[in-house]
């Protein structure tokens, strides 16, 4: 990487906010999704970065300040609103947790599934707590944004994601129920976070055109993506949506619920600006396995650069940042590369 890189001359919340109304910025935000990885910066255990948020809040706030990235993000997993309304996880000591026994894995169950009250169900309290100390440390200077799944999500998660997918088919009634249960949830999230000043990015993984087809999401995902994105924005939120895996055949169905923000993975760049237009501003989508995890700081600078040159004149703007989690195991050489190339490639 050659070339001089010019300091900062704005907060990662004045840069932010610039970028999403289209004012005048030092440098495009950049924002690789530091989640689980933040519990390597304090040497903490994934378990215990995960069900404490004293941990998770000061090892948000420890990552934030190791790599100065323009905004820290709650997560450990797409399943936690699903344990809150009644799933049952399996957490190993140094992972993220996964569904162990999916609440209606037997349809009888159905009467055992709830909408949860994110202040008093599972590790939803954790998520909220932590987000609260990470606002009160740093939030002069950063938006905190909170990670949780999408009603197709959660509600793949509370039936067993394969069984639930059949269902769109099979028993679609079941898949319906499910999801509004799911959506109560995920609007309820949306009401705790507003009331703690917290960016919700909202992630559906399992409605990922990697597991079905654009009609299927278009009917069962995207009306309950519409619905909460409208509930943030009644609440004075912008919202993100993220969802994995290869998003190019309902990319523009994405930008159509209204998300301020597009956090996407794999899908070429100059494509998705075509296609989204002045819909939303763009996040993404440096490979975390292949470039975060396995590359070199040179290979993840060239790539930084080629998403810049692809996308860093959409008209809603673009925040660099990876096409998802990276791995816990990312080498710090390779985050600050991103850092330093945003801050090279991406001066304004």
């Amino acid at each position: 990487m050659s070339g001089v890189i010019k300091p900062d001359t704005m907060t990662p919340k004045e840069r932010v906010l610039g970028c999403l109304q289209g004012t005048k910025i030092d440098r495009l935000p950049s924002a690789p999704l530091v989640l689980n990885h933040c519990s390597r910066v304090t040497g903490v255990t994934v378990s215990q970065f995960n069900s404490n948020p004293q941990v998770m809040g000061e090892a948000q706030v420890a990552a934030w300040k190791r790599y100065g990235h323009d905004i820290p993000l709650m997560f450990t997993t797409t399943s936690t609103v699903a344990e809150a309304m009644g799933t049952e996880l399996f957490f190993p000591e140094d992972d993220a947790p996964w569904v162990e026994h999916p609440v209606v894995e037997d349809v009888k169950n159905i009467d055992k599934v709830k909408v949860a009250d994110p202040w008093k169900d599972g590790r939803l309290p954790v998520y909220l707590n932590a987000a609260k100390h990470v606002v009160s440390e740093i939030g002069e200077q950063v938006f905190v944004g909170c990670i949780y799944a999408a009603p197709f999500t959660t509600a793949s998660h509370l039936r067993g994601t394969e069984m639930f997918i059949r269902e769109t088919y099979k028993n679609p009634s079941l898949v319906n129920e499910l999801l509004e249960l799911s959506k109560g949830s995920a609007l309820a999230m949306i009401d705790a976070l507003a009331e703690i000043g917290v960016v919700p990015v909202i992630v559906d993984p399992v409605a990922s055109t990697s597991l079905i087809s654009p009609r299927q999401f278009e009917k069962f995902a995207m009306p309950h993506l519409t619905d909460i994105v409208a509930r943030a924005h009644v609440k004075g939120l912008p919202i993100c949506l993220h969802i994995c895996g290869k998003s190019t055949p309902i990319i523009e169905l994405m930008a159509e619920t209204g998300a301020d923000i597009l956090s996407i993975d794999i899908i070429d760049m100059a494509l998705t600006k075509k296609l989204v237009g002045n819909k939303a501003c763009l996040f993404g989508n440096i490979k975390p396995a292949e470039t975060m995890l396995k590359g070199t700081p040179e290979k993840v600078a060239a790539e930084v650069r080629e998403i810049i040159q692809n996308a860093g004149d959409s008209p809603r703007g673009l925040i660099v940042s990876t096409g998802c989690e990276i791995p816990f195991n990312t080498p710090p050489e390779n985050i600050d590369a991103v850092m330093a190339a945003t801050r090279l490639y991406g001066q304004c």
